[in-house]
């Protein structure tokens, strides 16, 4: 049960925190594009830019994916214990929200 609780909090910690950190992405992308643009910054300054931007597009991705993740594992260890529907509709709902973050993440990135 204490996985269940702990990907039910990671999935609402995603839920919070990944529209806080595409506009960090925004902004970070805006940046590293002033930076990469700039002819006078050298080209590992503009590889670092690209590389920042990079990782904190890896962060916001992977949050929900974790989330999805710690609640299949609920749910699959609620589906081989013998009460198999004490906490199953939480373990859904943590992949549910999971995958609903996830979409919207994919869908702002790609525009």
């Amino acid at each position: 049960m204490a996985t269940l609780n702990k990907a039910f909090v990671v999935a609402l910690i995603s839920v919070i925190v990944s529209p806080f950190l595409l506009f960090i992405e925004i902004v970070a992308l805006m940046l590293a594009d002033m930076i990469i643009v700039e002819p006078s910054n050298h080209l590992f300054i503009k590889i670092i830019a690209l590389v920042v931007v990079i990782l904190i597009c890896a962060v916001t991705v992977v949050l929900p994916i974790i989330a999805f993740l710690m609640g299949k594992r609920a749910r699959d260890s609620i589906k081989s214990s013998n009460t198999p529907m004490v906490g199953a509709s939480k373990a859904l709902a943590t992949q549910v929200i999971a995958g609903v973050v996830l979409a919207v993440i994919v869908i702002v990135q790609i525009f």
